[in-house]
């Protein structure tokens, strides 16, 4: 590409409008009094309010058995076809069923208020259609985990403490059935939390993941939000995980089909990550996903390239000689994937023996290529993947990472909702991987904390700078003029210290 001035218009206009996005201007923190965090569930904050359910979890239960009779009688006397149509229907049998309730509990007991009736109807409502007691986290974008073990119940929220909330179930058969209704309700009906199958993974309607296990002493279930599948690159600006010239980097980098690794601890973003990378790539490119259970949804984006998403399937928990019957993993995908007419292959997340078929794909010509890992600091990246290479020699998989992989991203989280402010996720390296010398790949840090600065900032250019300015139409200058490469906000930390 011809060397330009930093004055020229064309490149002004784009420095312009991706260095200063339209959004409100974050204002400094002012000083104040450090925080004391949470010591014990009695400090976190209860929901106490009159639109708390005013029923019990059995006499919900019992409220929506008797509705769901009510539905499947109506049904039969009148079929609708038309989805809406039967939910509308079902909405006025349960109004129906919870007034002649609250009715008979006012002979005894306070009236309910109008608020509260409503509540309970929504709950019984929920507890038909939707995710029942835990529909009211899952419908607050704030909420990012609810974890249940038995009658512990826990919500994170992106923008405070752990919250200790009422219990979803009054029994392990309760909360059992619970699960199992909502793997059934997320088209996962081979998935069932049983003796067979004491463990089992599935998503919600909404495309949040769910984890459940009866190998511990009481039924756990684990729900993961992932409301921020909507991501773009811009959006990722927007939100701090990236500055300015990281967007314009990456967005280079899917350009020029480069293979890419995107590394972090669990919950950082690196799903959200990968989703506004995929959007990047252009219309005329055909991708295959896959994923263990969706969460990236880049066949609903429109206006992109074409997504043939493919999603792994556990077993019945039958095995017959030594099999699990109707089981397919990722591995197993993986030459189908390849046979499937696709310019590109994303994995959502790398976390066994499809690591190596990842790698080969990379290194045998599968550029453009993405996938997400897990591991807790940069440095561990490359450990990581030989660990998960079994059967591979330590050389081999050096061989294949040089070879395969050409930028590492890595997403870190600050946690600081304890003591009073948010999480913070952004990328703090961008990583080049090269082919080096005895065998192990060489790495360079392209973006990286500098100073006091704990968020990535550029620091060299990388090897494949020409690749990049000739495929992707990359202007160096964002690496090099440090007006271009730094953040655009301040990243708003609280402040720790002794609290009085």
């Amino acid at each position: 590409m011809a060397e330009q001035t930093p004055g020229e218009p064309n490149l002004q206009a784009l420095l312009r409008q991706s260095l200063h996005p339209q959004r409100p201007q974050q204002q400094p923190m002012p000083a104040a009094t450090p925080l004391r965090p949470p010591t014990s569930p009695a400090a976190l904050p209860q929901t106490t309010h009159e639109s708390a359910v005013p029923a019990s979890t059995s006499e919900v239960a019992e409220l929506r058995d008797a509705v769901s009779d009510d539905i499947v009688e109506a049904d039969e006397q009148e079929p609708l076809a038309d989805e809406t149509a039967r939910r509308e229907r079902a909405r006025s049998l349960v109004a129906e069923r919870v007034a002649a309730w609250a009715v008979k509990r006012a002979r005894s007991e306070t009236p309910l208020t109008q608020v509260q009736v409503e509540a309970l109807t929504q709950a019984v409502f929920d507890a038909i259609f939707h995710a029942g007691p835990l529909q009211k986290y899952l419908d607050d974008p704030n909420v990012e985990n609810i974890a249940v073990l038995g009658d512990d119940v826990q919500v994170d929220y992106f923008n405070q403490p752990t919250v200790t909330v009422a219990p979803v179930a009054h029994s392990s058969e309760e909360l059992i059935a619970l699960i199992n209704r909502l793997a059934s309700m997320s088209g996962h009906r081979e998935r069932r939390l049983s003796p067979s199958t004491p463990m089992v993974s599935f998503r919600l309607p909404d495309g949040a993941r769910a984890e459940a296990t009866i190998m511990t002493p009481v039924p756990f279930l684990g729900v993961r939000r992932h409301g921020r599948s909507h991501a773009t690159l811009d959006l990722l600006q927007q939100w701090g995980t990236l500055s300015s010239a990281m967007a314009t980097f990456l967005s280079a980098l899917v350009d020029a089909r480069m293979n890419i690794l995107i590394a972090g601890d669990m919950g950082t973003g690196k799903t959200t990550l990968l989703g506004a990378l995929g959007k990047e790539i252009g219309a005329e490119e055909r991708v295959v996903t896959m994923e263990t259970d969706r969460e990236l949804f880049l066949d609903e984006h429109k206006g992109g390239a074409q997504f043939l998403a493919m999603e792994a399937r556990e077993s019945n928990g039958e095995i017959v000689n030594g099999t699990r019957v109707g089981q397919i993993t990722l591995e197993d995908m993986f030459p189908h994937a390849l046979r499937m007419l696709a310019t590109r292959v994303i994995v959502g997340e790398v976390r066994g023996k499809e690591a190596i078929a990842m790698l080969e794909a990379m290194s045998a010509g599968g550029s453009g290529s993405m996938c997400t890992l897990h591991a807790a600091y940069p440095k561990l990246v490359l450990p990581r993947l030989v660990t998960l290479c079994r059967g591979l020699h330590r050389e081999e998989v050096h061989e294949l990472v040089g070879t395969g992989i050409n930028f590492i991203v890595y997403i870190k989280q600050i946690n600081q909702t304890r003591i009073g402010g948010r999480r913070h996720r952004f990328v703090s390296h961008i990583l080049e991987v090269s082919p080096g010398e005895h065998g192990r790949p060489a790495v360079q840090e392209i973006f990286a904390p500098l100073g006091g600065e704990v968020r990535g900032v550029p620091h060299r250019v990388p090897g494949r700078i020409k690749e990049l300015e000739e495929l992707a139409d990359f202007d160096r200058r964002w690496l090099t003029l440090p007006q271009y490469g730094g953040w655009s906000q301040p990243l708003d930390l609280v402040q720790r210290g002794r609290a009085a």
